[in-house]
Formats: C-alpha cells, sequence, structure tokens
C-alpha cells in the first residue's frame, strides 16, 4: 500500500508541475512560434483535454493551433500578450499587471513587500532570479515557475527518504498559495477577462484561477494529514 501511495503522489506531482510549467510559460513572455510549434506537436489530446476542461477559450485556441498558420497565431498573441500586461491603454492603465505588489500596495506600485518576501524565499533555496535587476520577483511568471521548483524539490524529498524536507516543501507550497496567489490571483484574473484580450489568455486566465483553487485544496489535505499524524505519503481524494 504504502508503495501505490507514494506512486499516486508522484504521478500527481508530475501532473501538477507540468500544469504549472504550461501557465508559466503562457505568461512569462509572448508566444514564440518555436512554443506554438512544440504545443501542437507534442502536446497529447488527454493533456489538452485537461487544461481545456470547461473552458471554450483555450479549446478554441487548440483548435486554431492545429488548423491556422502558426506565424499569424504568433503575432495574433504576441500583440494581445502586450496590450495585456504591459502596454498602457486610451486611459491611461495596463489592463492587467502581471506583477502582485500592484494588487496589494495602497498605491498600487511595483517592488513592494511581496518581491522582498519571495526573493528571501528563494534565496532560502539556494535560487536567485536571473532577472533580480529587471523583473520584480512576484511577476506571475516567477511565482509559478517557483511553485514548479517546489513541487520538484518534495517528490526528490519523498524518494530520498528525507522526511524534513518534504515537510518543508509542503509546507512552502501552502506558504506561496495563502501568502501570495490568495492574495491577488482572482484580481488579476478579473483583469485579463475584461481586458478585452485574446481566448488564449481569456482561457489562460479561467484555466489559473480553477487550478490554483483545486490545487491548494489539495496541498491543504496533505498538510492536515501530517498534522493530524497520518502515514507521511497519505494521500487526500483527488
Amino acid at each position: 500500500m504504502q508503495l501505490l501511495l507514494d506512486k499516486e503522489f508522484i504521478s500527481i506531482s508530475k501532473e501538477r508541475a507540468t500544469i504549472y510549467s504550461f501557465l508559466n510559460v503562457s505568461l512569462q513572455e509572448p508566444l514564440s512560434a518555436e512554443t506554438l510549434c512544440r504545443w501542437r506537436d507534442d502536446f497529447t489530446s488527454e493533456f489538452i483535454d485537461i487544461i481545456t476542461f470547461n473552458n471554450q477559450e483555450l479549446k478554441n485556441f487548440f483548435q486554431a493551433l492545429r488548423t491556422e498558420n502558426i506565424s499569424a497565431i504568433e503575432q495574433q498573441e504576441k500583440d494581445a500578450y502586450l496590450a495585456t500586461f504591459y502596454l498602457f491603454n486610451n486611459v491611461g492603465k495596463i489592463p492587467a499587471p502581471p506583477w502582485e505588489s500592484v494588487y496589494v500596495t495602497k498605491d498600487r506600485s511595483m517592488f513592494g513587500e511581496p518581491v522582498f518576501q519571495l526573493r528571501k524565499m528563494l534565496a532560502s533555496f539556494g535560487l536567485q532570479s536571473i532577472e533580480e535587476n529587471t523583473q520584480p520577483e512576484d511577476h506571475i511568471a516567477i511565482e509559478l515557475e517557483f511553485m514548479c521548483y517546489l513541487i520538484h524539490y518534495t517528490v526528490a524529498a519523498l524518494e530520498a527518504g528525507r522526511e524534513d524536507d518534504y515537510i518543508r516543501g509542503l509546507y512552502c507550497q501552502i506558504w506561496l498559495h495563502r501568502e501570495h496567489f490568495a492574495r491577488w490571483i482572482h484580481a488579476f484574473v478579473s483583469d485579463i477577462q475584461s481586458s478585452g484580450t485574446s481566448d488564449f489568455y481569456k482561457g489562460i486566465a479561467i484555466l489559473l484561477q480553477s487550478f490554483i483553487s483545486e490545487d491548494y485544496e489539495y496541498i491543504k489535505e496533505l498538510k492536515e494529514g501530517i498534522e493530524n499524524g497520518s502515514e507521511l505519503n497519505e494521500q487526500p481524494n483527488q
């Protein structure tokens, strides 16, 4: 039974990391033709079904990816990305700023306290953003990438029998959910959806909101199992 529980945890963790990685790539920078071709050629129908469940906007995007010109999609999504996340609109605002500080500081400024909290936590794992001086660590893509790292860290700890590191990995995932995602993702998603952006980014917003909500519940149950004295790898219902 223990072996089966370990395998279940590892399987779920790999799926979680894959979805976080997809969201990270989607929000890190404008989509390249290389990325679009890789998605078209490598994504399985099963994975597409998972990320497009109850998400017509993403379904529309992947249908177009199979039939339309890649260069045209690349340009369309580049324009949508910049207009949604980086360029000022006709009323002098960025429709959906991708930095947590903008949503949690009173003056909606960048480089607020979340940046330094995340920088400190990254450093505790021996990590440092390669864009530390130009891109705040509370950019949505960096937060998503850090969650991917934490998932892999936790799985590696389990496989190596390092119980303290396993628990640390889970608790840091809870921290990232509670102290960061929960404070701004809902408002960020709302801004994307009201921005008039492309189907792709509207679909990404839907997936971001629903997946992070479900993922938090999953990790919370794992944490509660540890605190209630359950077996280290006892799995909650998924």
